[in-house]
């Protein structure tokens, strides 16, 4: 068993998951989107939605978590985006009484990604593509170069380069931050990955949500044909 494979097992356990729940084969597809600032991923993410006929997860996750903790999601914000800023949020657990550990944290974020991934949908970011590793979804990274990062971000949000390029460096860096901080992987391991998508080339296509329908329809094919043997 590998290193990888024993401490996703470890986390599935300390959050109270079975092994055999999280292999299971979802009723519609799921698919586990990383991607950089500017990359088109939340823009893939939604066609690829549209085609599949799922929801897609990325805010909700953060309010489901904050339901089942019985707080505000903007309280839980702050260990979302930034999880080195949790060790600051024991004066939130002194006066609500609520445990907003990082190990608290953990565990309800496995629980709502599990949740979430056994009824299908495309979930972004948050972890994801780690927490699903052994479970029959399509882990995707989405990628572009900074100077394509740059000028799309530039263009949506109509700032200057250098204000692009601090946004796109920002973001990128909470998020690979958030995911060493939970799972001690970091965001850019492509092994944690069953496809890397590089956007630089092309914009969203039917072609692009093609491929990685046909990509999840070989992860399934892969496991049953494993379980058949």
């Amino acid at each position: 068993m590998s290193t990888v494979h024993s401490a996703i097992q470890a986390l599935l356990a300390a959050a109270s998951i079975p092994a055999h729940e999280a292999e299971k084969r979802p009723a519609k597809p799921v698919i586990a989107i990383s991607r950089d600032h500017g990359a088109l991923g939340r823009q893939i993410a939604t066609a690829l939605a549209k085609r599949l006929d799922v929801p897609v997860y990325d805010r909700e996750i953060l309010n489901k978590i904050a339901e089942r903790l019985n707080t505000d999601p903007q309280t839980l914000k702050m260990l979302d985006e930034c999880v080195a800023r949790a060790r600051d949020m024991w004066m939130v657990r002194l006066f609500t009484g609520i445990d907003l550990s990082e190990d608290a944290y953990r565990n309800h974020l496995i629980n709502v990604i599990f949740s979430l991934a056994r009824s299908g949908g495309i979930i972004l970011g948050r972890g994801a593509n780690v927490v699903l590793s052994t479970s029959c979804a399509l882990r995707v990274r989405v990628i572009a170069s900074p100077e394509v990062c740059t000028s799309r971000v530039m263009a949506r949000y109509g700032i200057s380069e250098a204000a692009a390029r601090e946004q796109i460096e920002a973001i990128n860096h909470n998020r690979s931050r958030f995911v060493w901080e939970m799972f001690q992987h970091r965001g850019s391991d492509l092994t944690t990955f069953d496809l890397v998508v590089n956007t630089d080339r092309f914009d969203i296509t039917d072609e692009v949500v093609e491929t990685l329908h046909s990509a999840y329809n070989g992860i399934v094919k892969a496991r049953e044909h494993k379980t058949a043997v």
